[in-house]
Formats: structure tokens, C-alpha cells, sequence
């Protein structure tokens, strides 16, 4: 009965919030504001707008956009996601009434969350870092990657999760880490979530509910660095990107930070396609087994190809080749920034001591060659999510969010990866973005072989 009263009140209030009377909304207004077919109208537990009910952890629409809508109420339907409230109510609509219900909320953006009246910086400092740069020390990858630093999603298969309800965040996150929800994208959000502690879980989901506050609170580096939990070494580990010092060496290795993760745009001269650094040299050059950048450092000079080469040469090369550009000069700033943030990044290391996490991990050759027609099945099943069917990546608001594979604007015929079995052992070690080891060692042989014979840079 309760649940009755409440179910009528909120109906109520849904319709006073539309100037129109019922009659003249469209199919998804009728049925978000009044229901249909004995469904209840979806404004009672996300709003008439879309902003959701945080106190009863019913998540927020505006924002989602209609495929994203549109594709969880096919789930909620055809089992691929269960819940007690929205499964009954997804069965009962029609293909057409979801279609026209996730265009309704489409127009709509959420509003910007309150900040609350106590709050624990240290744990909103953690969660920022997780949400952020995830930790190399506990495998967990950044939520900034897929979700955009500001938490807006990118296209439809990554949502906005911007000033979610953090109850709604914390019950989601447990879920995938359960299995009982996988998701989109080859089941990322489970691999995403299976390392997270019940402590991080909670510090993300408030943080991400928090984002986009008004005003915006200005976490200072060293706020959130002092509170997040010690990292535990494992091998070589780099500082944390926020101990860069404000010198004139910290601005410099700033300056070659901001050049690895955007080269295009921070090196247009020297480089030919679309591709960054941070591309094949993975979180920000920092994580082992990832072909950190730390490693090498220490390392240089030393023998590569039968000649002694230098650690800026090896970087120059690196421009010609795997950018399929120029090599900057010796006296450039770009080389000049990126030598010192890989130097700052190896502070600690002793120099030719062996490394462990340096490059990647070795592979055993096949038995017989590699079958590109299956790498061609493979790449389509569980890359293309990424890198798109062309393999040409994805963009999100002008930014490169995942590189292109394929095509001109990846890497050239002399890169470093056009050997096949550096690429697969990068692809073993690395991919799929999030199920690093997941792949076979025929898997990741088969499909580099498609990559490789694909038509690529010069």
C-alpha cells in the first residue's frame, strides 16, 4: 500500500513537470510520466527528467543517450542482466515503447551533484587516484580510459557515470565483480572490477559520484598522494606521477608526460600518423611487463642491432618508425622532455641491473605458422569493440581514445611491432585492454599475423 501512495505521488509530480497535458506527449513521455499496459511509469524511480532517486540508489538516465537506454532494457529483458524491478518491466515492453522511452531521456543531462555536508578528503583523494591512474601495484586499471576523466562516458558502449547515486555505483561494481553483471565490451567492467577491494570500491563510487560538483573542489597533488594506500613493491616500481617535482627538471618531465600521452598533438612535426607513445608503451610508460619505459633508462647505452645506441637514438627511432614520421634533433626540446620524464620515471633504478617488467614476456614460437584468417575471426570478436571494425580506433570529442590498428594511421611497416613475434607477445601481455593474459599463445600468434598482413603505414 505504501509502495501504491508512493508510486502515485511521484506520478504526480512527474506530470506537473511537463507543461503539455499527457495527451499531447509523445509515446516515450507518455510512458515515462504516466506508464503503459500496467507498467509503472519509469519518472517513479528515475525521475521526470531523468535524474534518478539517489536515496533509494535508482540510477540516473539523462546522460545515458538512447543506445546505451535502449540496449539495457534489452537486457533487462532477454536475461542478460536481472533485476527484481526492471526485469518484469522490460519483458512487458514492446520493441517499439523502448525505443521510444530511451529517446525520451536521451534529451536530457543530469544535473550537477550537491556536495555533501561532511566528506573524507583521504578517501575522496583515493578515489580519485583509482579513477584517475588506476595502480599499477594492484592491477587496477583507470576508469578515466573508458569513462572519460570527467566521468561523461564516450559513445554508447561507455556510460555516463558522472554524480551517479553511490549506492547505485557500489551495489553495480560488486555486481561485476560477482559476475552476476558482465556488461559491454567483452565483459571489461568484470575484469575491471574483480581486483578492486571492498575499501576501493567505495572510495571510486565516491568519487565518481562527486564529479562534476559545483563548486569544484581543487584536490591538491599531494592531498590525495599522502592518503592513498602505500604501494607495495613489486620489482622496480616508478614514483607516482604526482611526485614530479616543480623544478625546472619536474617541468620538464611534465612537458614529456604530456608529449608520450598526446604525440600528435604535443610533436606534430616529428609524427606521421596517429599513434602516442603511451600506445605501445602502456600506462603512461609505467606499467611492467608493458614495455615500460623506466626500464630503459638504466639500460642505455647498450647493443640494439648489432651497433651500441643510445637511449635518445633508440627514441629517434622510434619517431621515424613506429610514428612513421621524422627523428626530432638531438638539441630538440621534444627529445629533451621525453629523456627526462623517462629519467624522473627510472629514479632508483641501478643502472645495468636486470629489470624485471622490462618489455614484455617472452613467448614461445608456434609449431607451424600462424593462421591470419583466424586472427581476421579474432580481432572481430574481441578487438574491434575498441578499435573498430576497420580498425582505424575510436574517438570521443576529437580525442583519440583507442589507437587505429589498421590502415595509414597505425604503425609503419619498419615499426618495432611489424615483427610478428614481438607483437604477439606484446598482444599475449597486454590485450584485450583490461583481460591482459586472457589471450592464447596461438591466439595472440594468429592474430598478429592478421595485423601485421593488413595493409598498415608506410
Amino acid at each position: 500500500m505504501r509502495w501504491a501512495a508512493l508510486c502515485a505521488a511521484l506520478v504526480l509530480t512527474a506530470q506537473a513537470a511537463c507543461a503539455r497535458p499527457i495527451a499531447a506527449l509523445s509515446p516515450g513521455a507518455r510512458l515515462a510520466l504516466q506508464g503503459a499496459d500496467g507498467v509503472v511509469p519509469c519518472a517513479v524511480c528515475h525521475g521526470a527528467r531523468g535524474q534518478g532517486r539517489p536515496h533509494f540508489a535508482y540510477p540516473h538516465l539523462a546522460g545515458l543517450g538512447a543506445p546505451y537506454v535502449l540496449d539495457t532494457l534489452r537486457a533487462f529483458a532477454d536475461g542478460r542482466r536481472l533485476n527484481g524491478i526492471m526485469t518484469p518491466i522490460a519483458r512487458r515492453l514492446s520493441a517499439q515503447a523502448m525505443r521510444s522511452v530511451a529517446l525520451y531521456y536521451a534529451q536530457f543531462r543530469p544535473r550537477p551533484p550537491h556536495w555533501p555536508g561532511s566528506l573524507s578528503l583521504s578517501r575522496l583523494g583515493r578515489g580519485r587516484r583509482y579513477y584517475q591512474y588506476g595502480a599499477l601495484s594492484d592491477h587496477l586499471i583507470a576508469c578515466a580510459r573508458c569513462h572519460g576523466r570527467r566521468g561523461h562516458g564516450q559513445g554508447a558502449r561507455f556510460p555516463w557515470i558522472a554524480g551517479q547515486s553511490r549506492a547505485y555505483l557500489i551495489e553495480q561494481l560488486r555486481s561485476f565483480q560477482a559476475g552476476a553483471r558482465t556488461g559491454h565490451a567483452l565483459g571489461l567492467m568484470r575484469h575491471a572490477a574483480r581486483p578492486l577491494s571492498r575499501h576501493q570500491i567505495a572510495d571510486i563510487a565516491l568519487y565518481v559520484r562527486l564529479l562534476g560538483a559545483r563548486p569544484p573542489l581543487a584536490l591538491r597533488p599531494h592531498a590525495w598522494v599522502r592518503s592513498a594506500r602505500p604501494i607495495v613493491p613489486r620489482g622496480f616500481m616508478p614514483p607516482p606521477r604526482a611526485a614530479i617535482p616543480a623544478t625546472v627538471f619536474g617541468r620538464a618531465a611534465r612537458r614529456g608526460r604530456a608529449i608520450f600521452d598526446d604525440t600528435p598533438r604535443y610533436a606534430r612535426a616529428y609524427v606521421g600518423n596517429a599513434l602516442s607513445c603511451r600506445d605501445c608503451h602502456l600506462g603512461e610508460g609505467r606499467a611492467p611487463h608493458a614495455g615500460p619505459l623506466w626500464a630503459a633508462a638504466a639500460l642505455y647505452p647498450r647493443v640494439y642491432r648489432g651497433r651500441v645506441t643510445t637511449l635518445a637514438q633508440r627514441i629517434r627511432d622510434a619517431f621515424a618508425h613506429s610514428e612513421a614520421g621524422r627523428a626530432p634533433p638531438l638539441a630538440s626540446p621534444v627529445l629533451t622532455d621525453l629523456l627526462a620524464y623517462i629519467h624522473w620515471m627510472s629514479r632508483g633504478e641501478v643502472i645495468g641491473a636486470p629489470a624485471p617488467g622490462r618489455g614484455y614476456p617472452s613467448l614461445a614460437p608456434l609449431h607451424g605458422p600462424p593462421d591470419s584468417a583466424q586472427g581476421a575471426v579474432l580481432y572481430h570478436s574481441r578487438c574491434a569493440v575498441c578499435h573498430g571494425e576497420r580498425g582505424a580506433g575510436r574517438r570521443y570529442n576529437g580525442r583519440l581514445v583507442f589507437p587505429p590498428v589498421l590502415g595509414a594511421a597505425s604503425y609503419g611497416r619498419t615499426a618495432s611491432l611489424a615483427q610478428e613475434p614481438l607483437l604477439a607477445a606484446f598482444l599475449k601481455a597486454t590485450m584485450p585492454y583490461g583481460e591482459a593474459g586472457t589471450l592464447s599463445r596461438r591466439e595472440a600468434y594468429d592474430l598478429a599475423a592478421y595485423l601485421d598482413a593488413a595493409p598498415q603505414g608506410r
